[in-house]
């Protein structure tokens, strides 16, 4: 069983390529390349093109979107002040056409492409549940090990039903920020790990418990408190913080 996987699904102008450096890893790379104007490809290796890391939690989302069980999958990649949208989702509701969007990448997947990622991303996740969920911290690689504690990350999805009654999630991973900003909300439900709020233009939205950094109380569902919050939200839902 080969421990590493790359595959470059190529088009005219734009490709993406998919990459697991190791099963004992948690997380593959999806990376978008455009040809240049001399007929060769940017190289993600000298920082070229735009690559994410996905955890398994949203290779599963992406999934679902191949499998036709959800309509579309956005994520919101935010780490060291650098905002990356992701979405992958189908052209229209005759799911024949995949997007693949990173950034202001984006990429169109038909058949039989769509049926390569499908069964390439089910060993990939089925190698990784095997291997990077098991055994103990010293059979890891010292590399493995190193990304790993690269950076304190956090997964917050939100799910939403689309017309045809298939879900769309979406989900924001973040790392651990130093840039707040302050914001006036009511509290309007308390879930284990997040809060739906209010605010005074009557918008509400959930915010992750852990990105909130001043005290609150949730019994005071009717009055308006003072929230202390990662900028990232601020930048993601186009709030007006002070």
């Amino acid at each position: 069983m080969a421990d590493f996987h790359t595959k470059t699904f190529y088009g005219q102008k734009t490709s993406v390529r998919i990459t697991s450096p190791s099963r004992q890893v948690p997380y593959i790379f999806l990376s978008c390349i455009n040809r240049k104007d001399n007929g060769s490809w940017e190289k993600p290796s000298e920082g070229e093109g735009k690559t994410v890391r996905l955890s398994i939690e949203e290779i599963i989302c992406i999934s679902e979107v191949l499998y036709r069980r959800s309509a579309n999958w956005r994520g919101y990649h935010v780490f060291r002040e650098r905002k990356t949208e992701i979405y992958v989702g189908w052209e229209d509701e005759s799911r024949q056409v995949l997007l693949i969007k990173i950034g202001d990448y984006t990429k169109k997947l038909r058949f039989p492409n769509i049926n390569f990622m499908t069964m390439m991303l089910d060993h990939i996740l089925e190698e990784k549940i095997e291997f990077a969920t098991s055994g103990t911290f010293e059979t890891k690689t010292k590399e493995a090990a190193e990304l790993d504690e690269e950076a304190e990350y956090g997964v917050f999805s939100e799910h939403i039903t689309a017309r045809d009654g298939l879900h769309i999630v979406e989900t924001t991973e973040y790392s651990a920020s130093r840039d707040t900003a302050e914001i006036d909300a009511i509290i309007k439900v308390e879930s284990p790990k997040a809060l739906l709020i209010t605010l005074d233009s009557g918008e509400e939205f959930w915010v992750p418990k852990s990105t909130i950094h001043s005290n609150y109380n949730t019994s005071e569902k009717k009055k308006s408190q003072k929230f202390i919050v990662d900028k990232w939200i601020i930048e993601k839902y186009k709030i007006l913080g002070k």
